[in-house]
């Protein structure tokens, strides 16, 4: 299949040897392991963080749900940006604010400005973790992009496996404060490596256009589902009403500056059947993964009396598995396709996530390890496939803001199960509960089946000129 003429050009006017390609590859990933690492890292620090300020168990779960908010609404944005001004230029903006932000959050003096810090900290990754992905985008041909993909896949989750590790070290060096000061030497780190790179050139400040209006309801739009979700896990009417009432009030707006021809997410992209179930099968399957990351621990704690540092192993079964695979699922995406190998990883979450429902009776903690292996194998398999699917169904010179929406889908899925944690689990969760989390989340995995039976392999829209 002929592939699109801004791909050829690119081919042609970057060839990388295979070394200078893996040092290229290296940059990257460790300038958008950020993201993922300031997501989990935080969750060791909230006890120590409540103590300081001494302040209640809900006002904590916000200093979580303000960066997944902020990061999701942030993507567009980012990718918009990064098309504009050039990607590797807006991830080392990103990387300086960053800095600046986290030695602010150091010096927080009540708990109101460290949340604000950490929304801002969650808009300053953002601008990292898309236009990462768009420079590979941009500098890797067709034939090699699953490959490229299945490696930057495996660093963004050992990022996320090792953040809850390192966070620990951190506390035991010293308090909650390094939490956020680790950022400082780690993005000057980054901005160093960036520097080696050669920018790429955006399309210029005349092609910008972000809608302050749609990404204040895109926000808000994030923010209920959040709050609905937080209202129903700690029984508050209050916040459940707010929430309720947000939420359609965010819609509609949103909904109206899109029918006007404004939107910060460019539903344009969903045209293309390839991103669509693409960034769908995304939304779905980081759904089932963040839920099982998050439901498990409040099961195996409070009902199995499970050691905390046990549970820590069962659930990096998960993350180790998909780590595993990915890199071997990135070569295999470009050896034999995207469709083979969504398909396979689409069936392997779907047959341990429905294997995981049916042992859900009091299941042996052994049990519980098999299932989330093969969710692990699974992710692995097929993420790199889908981000490949995705990122090819348009050209790469609008690489960043097709990032963009499609990670915004990833920690889409992320917020919703939260929300669906909270609405079926309530503040004291009991067995039958977990058991139908469980069914839920098999019908989210059998629903990624049919979803990615609808990707094709290699894009069609490679035919597509640019735009």
């Amino acid at each position: 299949m002929q592939r699109n003429s801004a791909e050829a050009a690119s081919s042609s006017v970057n060839p990388t040897d295979r070394q200078s390609s893996i040092k290229f590859q290296a940059v990257v990933a460790l300038a958008t392991m950020l993201t993922p690492l300031n997501s989990t890292m935080i969750a060791v620090g909230l006890p120590s963080i409540r103590s300081h300020f001494d302040v209640g168990v809900g006002e904590m779960t916000l200093l979580v749900s303000v960066y997944l908010v902020a990061v999701a609404a942030m993507q567009p944005v980012s990718g918009r940006l990064g098309d504009a001004f050039g990607s590797i230029r807006t991830m080392m903006a990103g990387l300086i604010l960053l800095i600046i932000i986290s030695g602010v959050s150091a010096l927080a003096f009540n708990l109101p400005m460290l949340i604000l810090m950490r929304g801002l900290q969650g808009a300053a990754t953002a601008l990292v973790l898309p236009n990462g992905i768009a420079v590979l985008r941009k500098r890797t041909n067709s034939e090699r992009l699953g490959t490229v993909l299945g490696m930057n896949g495996a660093a963004l989750s050992i990022a996320a496996a090792t953040g809850p590790a390192i966070g620990g070290a951190l506390l035991l060096a010293g308090d909650w404060q390094l939490l956020f000061l680790v950022n400082v030497p780690l993005s000057i780190l980054g901005i160093i490596f960036l520097l080696q790179l050669e920018p790429d050139e955006g399309r210029g400040r005349g092609t910008l256009q972000i809608d302050l209006p749609s990404l204040c309801a895109l926000l808000a739009i994030f923010g209920s589902v959040v709050v609905i979700g937080s209202a129903t896990r700690i029984e508050n009417p209050t916040f459940l009403v707010a929430g309720g009432v947000l939420a359609p009030i965010a819609i509609g707006a949103y909904w109206l500056r899109s029918y006007w021809g404004r939107s910060i997410v460019d539903f344009h992209f969903f045209e293309k059947q390839n991103f669509r179930a693409a960034g769908i099968s995304q939304a779905l399957t980081n759904l089932v993964m963040y839920s099982f990351l998050v439901s498990l621990p409040l099961y195996l704690v409070d009902l199995r009396g499970v050691s905390e540092q046990t549970v820590s192993m069962v659930l990096f079964a998960l993350m180790a598995a998909m780590i595993a695979i990915s890199p071997a699922g990135g070569i295999l995406t470009d050896k034999v396709g995207r469709r083979p190998l969504l398909l396979s990883g689409a069936f392997a979450i779907a047959v341990a996530t429905i294997t995981l429902m049916l042992l859900f009776s009091e299941p042996p903690l052994a049990a519980i390890i098999g299932p989330l292996i093969g969710v692990g194998v699974g992710l692995g398999i097929s993420g790199p496939a889908r981000s490949a699917a995705a990122l090819e169904a348009w050209p790469q010179n609008i690489a960043g803001s097709v990032s963009g929406t499609f990670s915004m889908l990833r920690y889409a899925g992320a917020i919703l199960g939260a929300a669906i944690i909270a609405a079926i689990l309530g503040s004291s969760p009991d067995e039958g509960a977990f058991h139908v989390l469980t069914m839920v989340l098999a019908g989210g995995a059998i629903l990624n089946i049919l979803i990615s039976l609808q990707i094709h392999d290699r894009a069609d829209t490679l035919k597509t000129s640019e735009i």
